[in-house]
């Protein structure tokens, strides 16, 4: 299995949060495959850039935002680009 880097982490938690909806972290890091430290570091940055917040319900879980949203949609533009030109994204 190849490594992922930032951006495939980053789209792999939005598209979880995404389809399941409201979840702690502690699934959040089982459905990812990432260990609790290094989903924790993910989180804060998720949450610095908006793309996750809190879920006011539950305020221990957390939520795709709008522009989480917005983030899958152009990852995924990106990637569908890229493999039209046939580049090697790993």
């Amino acid at each position: 299995m190849d490594k992922r880097n930032r951006f495939e982490i980053v789209a792999d938690i939005l598209t979880v949060l995404e389809r399941e909806g409201a979840m702690y972290k502690t699934q959040i890091a089982n459905k990812c495959n990432l260990d609790t430290r290094m989903l924790g570091r993910y989180i804060n940055m998720l949450l610095d850039a908006r793309l996750i917040t809190h879920d006011p319900s539950q305020p221990r879980a957390f939520i795709i935002t709008d522009e989480g949203r917005r983030y899958l949609m152009l990852y995924s533009r990106i990637k569908r680009m890229l493999s039209d030109y046939e580049f090697n994204l790993h």
